[in-house]
């Protein structure tokens, strides 16, 4: 079913808009997939609600609209105007699908990545991009910056629809969850990655810290080793994003 909006005041514009607060997309269940790869590539298991495409955008993005045509989808043709307001971007790229929010499974039997702190959405986004690249599936946020926010959201590619994402504080759920895991903690002061021994039969837990002050105590005290990428002098340390994505290749690969 397709439908035209234009005016910005319409009630669906109101609730699109909404879904761009937190506290929304948790009450509603759903998140917005801005981006055409993005609404293209999603997974056929993901539930979505509706596309809401930008009127000048109809042709360029006709082949993703034709998959959702005849669906219980719902198709809206917007105003430039009206997709400024839903869109989290500056240059929308006119064409945005509110989803359903994935449920996580609160089981953790594989390799796993654990964001323990990262703020920056930008890297959230990247280190799930890569997880999905490198075939981690399994990511567990310890006290980091909401995954469901659009900017995480388009920096992982869409990665999130792909991935188990927990969340964690509890301490004791957090040991639960990472039962039987060898735990890497990522540190400058770490064994050289290129020469640690990495136990290839047990599931790894590849932690990496805060943005400004690393790996959290908790971690670091449970960590089986402590490992750090080599560096030349005068380079104190690398992207959390990028030494991460590094690492995860590492073991996988020693894997």
């Amino acid at each position: 079913m397709r439908e035209t909006i234009t005016s910005v005041a319409n009630a669906k514009i109101k609730y699109f808009r909404s879904l761009k607060l937190k506290e929304n997309r948790y009450k509603e269940g759903k998140l917005l997939a801005e981006g055409g790869n993005i609404v293209r590539d999603l997974p056929e298991e993901v539930i979505v609600e509706s596309v809401i495409v930008a009127q000048d955008k109809l042709e360029q993005f006709s082949d993703v609209l034709a998959k959702y045509d005849g669906t219980r989808t719902k198709i809206y043709e917007v105003s430039e105007k009206c997709m400024q307001q839903i869109s989290d971007t500056t240059t929308p790229s006119g064409i945005v699908a509110v989803v359903a929010m994935p449920l996580a499974k609160r089981v953790i039997k594989e390799d796993v990545a654990v964001l323990d702190g990262i703020s920056d959405p930008g890297n959230f986004g990247t280190i799930v991009r890569t997880c999905v690249a490198c075939g981690i599936s399994q990511i567990l946020a310890v006290g980091c910056t909401d995954w469901t926010a659009g900017k995480v959201v388009r920096g992982s590619m869409g990665g999130v629809f792909s991935v188990n994402i927990v969340t964690e504080t509890s301490k004791e759920e957090i040991g639960k969850l990472l039962a039987g895991h060898n735990v890497y903690a990522l540190d400058m002061g770490g064994e050289n990655i290129y020469g640690a021994n990495i136990d290839k039969d047990r599931p790894f837990a590849l932690v990496a810290g805060n943005e400004a002050h690393g790996v959290s105590p908790y971690f670091r005290e449970r960590a089986t080793k402590v490992l750090a990428l080599p560096m030349k002098e005068g380079m104190e340390s690398l992207n959390a994003a990028v030494a991460m994505s590094i690492a995860l290749y590492t073991l996988v690969y020693q894997k």
